[in-house]
Formats: structure tokens, sequence, C-alpha cells
């Protein structure tokens, strides 16, 4: 097992931005089952699509899940602004 050391930038309610040893940028870490559910959410809603290209609650879905990727990103953007860390993209 590795001995990487990791520097905690900010904690979520399911998530923290974490500075990774070696890395240039942090990154985010997600809950197992936080990042379970979102899968488990996206593949759903895809298998559900792909059956009925006309059912709107596959989209609600999908709108919910971005949305969950959006507020995670938000959160991963507030945190490097605040520590003066431009973003990697």
């Amino acid at each position: 097992m590795s001995q990487d050391q990791a520097q905690v930038l900010s904690r979520g309610t399911n998530s923290a931005v974490v500075q990774l040893s070696g890395r240039a940028f942090p990154g985010i870490h997600l809950q197992g089952d936080t990042f379970a559910a979102l899968l488990v959410q996206l593949a759903d809603a895809a298998r559900l699509l792909r059956l009925d290209p006309g059912n709107r609650a596959p989209l609600d879905e999908l709108d919910d899940a971005v949305g969950e990727l959006e507020r995670f990103l938000g959160f991963y953007e507030a945190t490097l602004s605040e520590r003066g860390i431009r973003r990697p993209y």
C-alpha cells in the first residue's frame, strides 16, 4: 500500500477538494456511495432512453444527475478561487 500524502482543501457534504502530492491541480473526492448512485442514475436513464426514446422520465433523471455534477464542480471551483489556484481547464 502506498503512503502518499494528500491535503484536504475543503470538505463538502459528500465530497472534498483534495490536493494529492505530486499533482499540479486538486481533484474532487466523492464518497463511494455518492459516486455509485450517480453512476446508477446515469446508466438507468441511458438504458430507458434506448428502450423508449420518447419517455421524458429518463431525461429528468439525466437533468438531476447533471445538476448534482454541476454542484460538485461549483464547490471545486469555489475552493480553487478561495485559495488562489487557477482552474485546470
